[in-house]
């Protein structure tokens, strides 16, 4: 296993396409981690070969996600963390747990290089679904997080590389990738979801707040900004809990 700074070159190597986008959160904090022993990747079984027109988002629950990214890695994507959220740790109860993801971040960066993936190889970009659960635990770790338009490269900018339609792999979207996925239709990609089972073309309602410039501060209005970047705070044990909570936001 690779250690922190390593690891986060090999996910994100200077030549390739969508490096500018993975975030440096959860190797910035990966030393911190109980490191729980290689996972194994599942096999992909609703997708066999990339398709380069095609950007892909997982947003699926912990290391579910990230696994699943590295199955899709194994066939050509390029996998792109965009996990926000400080690893907390190991004594006090977190919100999100990370553990498994920082785990599988630093088991399979060694191996990324040798799966020769292109340097303009499609994205395929990974969220943990659980980053807006709902919680109020005084004393508790408070990383949840949310991802925002500037977290993902623009329509503009996939388009000019040859992207024509975005895939979410996903069982419900969320309402904060509802923003982004509402600009990506408007400039006239195509949103498909898939289930792993189906996927149909889905058509993104507008979302609540949708470019307003009270958007940003109403979603993080509650969550912790970390001082290492990203978000990661302990909860006052007088803590009311207030905020905007976004956990079940979204559609299906």
């Amino acid at each position: 296993m690779s250690g922190n700074v390593e690891a986060y070159k090999l996910w994100a190597p200077k030549d390739a396409l969508w490096t500018e986008w993975v975030k440096p959160v959860l190797f910035a904090n990966m030393n911190q981690a109980t490191f729980l022993g290689k996972p194994e990747i599942p096999a992909l079984t609703w997708m066999s070969h990339p398709d380069r027109s095609a950007a892909i988002i997982v947003d699926l629950p912990g290391k579910e996600g990230t696994l699943e990214g590295l199955a899709l890695a194994r066939i050509g994507y390029r996998p792109i963390p965009l996990y926000n959220g400080v690893c907390g740790f190991s004594s006090v109860r977190p919100a999100v747990s990370t553990f498994e993801i920082v785990d599988a971040l630093g088991s399979f960066a060694d191996e990324l290089p040798r799966w020769n993936i292109r340097h303009d190889a499609p994205p395929a970009f990974l969220l943990d679904s659980n980053r807006m659960r709902e919680f109020n635990l005084p004393g508790g770790y408070d990383n949840r997080w949310c991802v925002f338009p500037q977290d993902m490269p623009s329509a503009a900018y996939l388009m000019s590389k040859g992207i024509r339609s975005v895939i979410v792999r996903t069982g419900f979207i969320r309402d904060d990738l509802t923003h982004i996925l509402r600009r990506y239709e408007n400039h006239g990609l195509a949103i498909y979801k898939h289930d792993g089972h189906d996927q149909k073309r889905i058509t993104v309602p507008k979302p609540f707040w949708f470019k307003s410039l009270f958007y940003r501060f109403g979603v993080t209005f509650g969550l912790r900004r970390n001082s290492a970047g990203g978000f990661g705070g302990l909860i006052p044990d007088a803590s009311d809990g207030g905020g905007w909570h976004s956990g079940r936001r979204g559609f299906g």
